[in-house]
C-alpha cells in the first residue's frame, strides 16, 4: 500500500501542476476523484473505515466533493457531503481565532499582544503569570497553560454564557509554565479565548460565530454545539473490531467552555465556503468577514522554538506540500477524524473527514478471546490494515512534506550541542501538572538513545541524524525535532512541533520508573490478603493484621472503582475525567489515600514489630514479619509515583 500510494503521489502531484512557470497550483477535479475512488474503495473493502467526505475549492468554486462509504454504516445510511454534518473537533480552534481577528479589526481588541486579563469580566487568570499572557500567547499555544485536564464533554445542558463561578471552577489548572517558553498544545487555552470572546462581545459564543461567520458565509448546517441533544443528520461513526463487528462510537456532546476548541459540527459543502474565506488571503472577498491582511496574519509566522522549526501561525499550522505552502489544522474525536488544508498563493484549499475507529474492547472481549470466541478473534470481515489517516491522503495527493532547509541559519542561544546531553526519557508536556489527573499522562514517554554512527540519535526505533545543531531529521518520514535548555542548568526539551513539547526526566522523576515502582507495589498490596492466616491477634497485632487486610482492599476498590458500569476505558476518559463529573473520580483517590495512609501505618508497624519483637521469635511469627516487611516496602515503592501523579490528597 505505502509503495503504491507513493507512485500515485508523483503522478498526482505532477498532474496537478499547471506548468512549471506558473505560481499557483491548479488542481484538476478528474485527476483528484480517479484517487480517491481507488484509495477509499480500496479502504472501504478492507474495513478501514466507515466512510469519507472530501472536498476541494478554487478560486471560490467547488472543483471536487464526494462521500464515500456510511453516514451511519449501522443503518445503512450513505454519506451525502451537502447533508451529512461531520464533527470538525479541533479545526474548531481556526474558527475562533478568526473572531477574534475580526474583533481586533472592528476595534474590540486594541492588539493581540495585550494580556487577555485586560478584556476578561467573568475571570482573571491568576499570578504569577497571569497579566502576562496574551491573546498570541494563547493562539500559539505559548501561553504555558496547562495541557490536558480540561472537561470536554458534559452530561448536562448548562446556561450559555456559562457563569462566572462555573468558569472559575472550569479553571482550576492555569498558568504553569513561563509564557512564551515553549510551545504545547493546550485546549484550556482556547477555552479562555471563547469565554474572552464572550466578555467582549455581551453574546454566547456559538450565537457570535452563527451571526458573523457562517450566516455570512451561507453556511447554514455549521454549528458551535455544546448541549446534549444530537444535531440531525449527525454522522456515526463505529469501532470496527477484528472479527468485523461494529462498536458504536457515543456521541460525547461539548462543554459550552470547550466549543472554543472542539464544538464545530458542519457539511462538507459549507465547510467548504469556510476554507474558501481562508483560500482568498489577497482579501478580494469576504471583506466583509475578515480583510485579506486579517487572513494573512492568521496565516503567517508567529511562534517557533527555531528558525528551522516549520512554525505555526494563530492556530494554522505551517508545512510546505511540494513544494506548496500549506496552513491547516487536523482534528480527532473518537472515531472522527479530519484535516482542513489552504493554500493562500492557489487560492484553493480542502476538507477531508474520515469515519473510522478502532472498537474498544471490554474486559470481557479479552477473557473471551482466550477462549477462542467473542468480537477480538480476527475474522474475514475484520479490518485488514491499519485505519485511514487523513495527513497520509494529504500527503498522497500534494506530495512529501519539505522541511526548512537550516543551512546558514543562526544558532540559537539555547539549542543543545552536545549530543552526549540527549540520551534519556523524555515526557510528553501535555498533561496535568498539579492535579491527580497527570497519572493519564504517565504513557506518553519516548526514549532517545544515541545512535550508531556520529551525529544520530534514536528516538524510540527511528533514526534522526543531526542537520543543524540541535536539530534532528528523520528525512524519509519528514519529521523534525529540536532540543533546547531554555534555562542554563534547567531541564532539556525536545520539540516536535510547534505545540508539542516532551521534557527530560531523571530518576524517580521519570514516569516509567515511578509506574513499574506502582505496579509493583500493588503486587505487593495485594499479599495483604495473606493477613487473614496470620491467626487471630488482639491488641498491636490484631490491628497490623488488619491494616494489612484493609490495603489489599484499597487495591481491589481502584479497578471496582474504575470499571463498574464502564464497558471500555474510552468511557472512563469521556465521562469521568473530561466530563468534569468527578465523583466516581473521587473515590477512586480516596482508594488510593486510604492505600497510602495505610502504607505509612505498616511501615511503622514493621519498624515496631522488629523493635519490640511482635508476633514471637518462632517460624511463624518471622513469616509474618517477613509478610509485614514486604508490605512496607510495597507501601514505600509507590509514594514515588504517589508524589509525582498528585495522587496524595484530592486535587481537583
Amino acid at each position: 500500500m505505502k509503495k503504491t500510494l507513493g507512485l500515485l503521489l508523483a503522478m498526482i502531484w505532477c498532474s496537478f501542476w499547471f506548468g512549471a512557470a506558473q505560481s499557483k497550483t491548479v488542481f484538476d477535479a478528474a485527476t483528484i476523484e480517479t484517487w480517491a475512488d481507488e484509495y477509499f474503495t480500496k479502504a472501504l473493502e478492507s474495513r478501514r473505515m466507515n466512510g469519507a467526505s472530501v472536498g476541494f475549492i478554487q478560486d471560490g468554486e467547488i472543483i471536487f466533493m464526494k462521500g464515500y462509504g456510511w453516514a451511519d454504516e449501522g443503518e445503512g445510511i450513505p454519506i451525502d457531503p451537502t447533508k451529512t454534518r461531520f464533527r470538525m473537533c479541533s479545526t474548531s480552534k481556526t474558527v475562533t481565532a478568526t473572531v477574534l481577528m475580526q474583533l481586533v479589526e472592528r476595534g474590540q481588541i486594541s492588539s493581540l499582544d495585550d494580556p487577555v486579563n485586560q478584556y476578561l469580566t467573568r475571570y482573571q487568570v491568576p499570578p504569577p503569570y497571569g497579566d502576562d499572557v496574551t491573546f498570541r500567547q494563547l493562539m500559539t499555544h505559548s501561553s504555558g497553560m496547562a495541557g490536558h485536564f480540561t472537561p470536554q464533554g458534559t452530561k448536562k445542558n448548562l446556561p450559555v454564557p456559562v457563569d462566572a463561578d462555573r468558569v472559575e471552577r472550569f479553571f482550576k489548572e492555569n498558568i504553569e509554565r513561563v509564557p512564551g517558553s515553549i510551545g504545547q498544545y493546550a485546549n484550556l487555552g482556547v477555552a479562555l479565548e471563547g469565554v474572552a470572546i464572550e466578555d467582549i462581545t455581551g453574546q454566547p459564543l456559538a450565537t457570535y460565530v452563527a451571526e458573523n461567520i457562517f450566516e455570512p458565509l451561507g453556511m447554514t448546517s455549521a454549528l458551535f454545539h455544546h448541549s446534549l441533544e444530537e444535531p440531525p443528520y449527525l454522522a456515526q461513526p463505529y469501532g470496527i473490531y477484528p472479527d468485523g463487528s461494529l462498536q458504536k462510537v457515543p456521541f460525547y456532546p461539548k462543554h459550552p467552555l470547550t466549543a472554543a476548541s472542539g464544538g464545530f459540527i458542519v457539511t462538507t459543502e459549507d465547510m467548504l465556503a469556510y476554507v474558501a474565506l481562508h483560500a482568498d488571503d489577497e482579501g478580494s472577498n469576504h471583506q466583509d468577514i475578515l480583510s485579506g491582511g486579517g487572513r494573512q496574519a492568521l496565516h503567517r509566522r508567529h511562534f517557533a522554538h527555531h528558525p528551522a522549526d516549520p512554525g505555526m501561525g494563530l492556530h494554522f499550522y505551517r508545512d510546505n506540500y511540494g513544494g506548496e505552502q500549506m496552513v491547516s489544522h487536523g482534528c480527532g474525536l473518537p472515531g472522527t477524524s479530519s484535516l482542513m488544508g489552504v493554500f493562500p498563493d492557489s487560492h484553493a484549499g480542502f476538507i477531508v473527514t474520515v469515519l473510522k475507529s478502532d472498537a474498544v474492547p471490554s474486559v470481557g472481549d479479552y477473557f473471551a478471546k482466550l477462549l477462542g470466541r467473542g468480537p477480538l478473534v480476527e475474522g474475514p470481515e475484520g479490518p485488514k490494515g491499519d485505519s485511514v489517516k487523513t495527513r497520509e491522503i494529504a500527503k498522497a495527493l500534494l506530495g512529501d512534506v519539505v522541511l526548512p532547509d537550516p543551512t546558514g541559519m543562526p544558532i540559537a542561544d539555547d539549542v543543545v550541542t552536545d549530543l552526549s546531553l540527549l540520551p534519556g526519557t523524555y515526557w510528553g508536556e501535555r498533561r496535568s501538572m498539579t492535579s491527580f489527573a497527570t497519572l493519564f499522562g504517565a504513557g506518553d514517554v519516548t526514549k532517545v538513545s544515541a545512535g550508531v554512527n556520529d551525529g544520530e540519535i534514536m528516538v524510540g526505533d527511528d533514526v534522526y541524524r543531526q542537520v543543524a545543531p540541535g536539530v534532528y531529521d528523520l528525512t524519509e518520514k519528514a519529521r523534525r525535532i529540536i532540543f533546547r535548555q531554555p534555562q542554563p542548568g534547567g531541564p532539556i526539551y525536545m520539540h516536535r512541533s510547534p505545540s508539542a513539547s516532551m521534557k527530560q526526566t531523571k530518576g524517580l522523576g521519570n514516569p516509567q520508573h515511578a509506574s513499574g515502582l506502582l505496579a509493583l507495589s500493588v503486587l505487593g498490596g495485594l499479599t495483604g490478603l495473606l493477613a487473614l492466616v496470620w491467626g487471630r491477634w488482639s491488641g498491636l497485632e490484631g490491628t497490623t493484621r488488619w491494616m494489612a487486610v484493609g490495603m489489599a482492599a484499597s487495591v481491589i476498590a481502584i479497578p471496582v472503582l474504575l470499571f463498574t458500569g464502564y464497558d471500555t476505558m474510552g468511557d472512563i476518559a469521556f465521562i469521568d475525567v473530561t466530563n468534569g463529573d468527578l465523583g466516581r473520580a473521587m473515590m477512586v483517590l480516596a482508594a488510593i489515600n486510604v492505600f497510602f495512609l495505610l502504607g505509612i501505618g505498616l511501615v511503622a508497624m514493621m519498624v515496631t514489630a522488629w523493635a519490640k519483637g511482635l508476633y514471637g521469635g518462632g517460624i511463624r511469627g518471622l513469616a509474618i514479619k517477613a509478610h509485614l516487611t514486604l508490605l512496607a516496602a510495597a507501601a514505600i515503592a509507590s509514594w514515588p509515583a504517589m508524589l509525582l501523579f498528585n495522587l496524595i490528597g484530592f486535587q481537583t
